[in-house]
């Protein structure tokens, strides 16, 4: 059997090219990168999700007319349902649970968004502006 072709690191702006049955570069191989169970980062509600935060959900959806908020949706004049609420700063990058830190988006468009967030690391954003 040919071996695995190379790929890249799955550390965040590593360019290192790895066996294909690896995942990270020597480098990066023991640090703890990823997702990790409820069991080791807490339940939704030791993470700051619980009543409070299903209060406050609701009263952006209701702020927002319930109306997907997202630059794409703005930027393109399109009109869909928001099911969810968006840190536009996200809580890892020093975002707040501040009404103003907050907004309405669709389930589809908050994949989208936090895949791009991934995809660009850990570089700070500057809140989205807009109506």
């Amino acid at each position: 059997m040919p071996p695995r072709p190379l790929r890249p690191c799955k550390h965040r702006g590593c360019r290192a090219l790895v066996p294909g049955g690896m995942s990270y570069c020597e480098e990066h191989a023991g640090e703890d990168v990823g997702w990790k169970p409820d069991s080791v980062r807490g339940n939704r509600h030791a993470r700051g999700y619980g009543s409070r935060w299903e209060k406050l959900r609701e009263m952006v959806l209701l702020r927002d007319g319930g109306i997907c908020r997202c630059a794409e949706c703005r930027q393109l004049g399109r009109v869909r349902l928001a099911t969810e609420v968006d840190h536009v700063i996200p809580k890892a990058q020093d975002g707040t649970d501040d009404p103003e830190n907050l907004s309405a988006i669709n389930h589809d468009c908050h994949k989208a968004k936090t895949a791009r967030e991934r995809r660009q690391g850990a570089a700070p954003r500057r809140r989205e502006t807009g109506s």
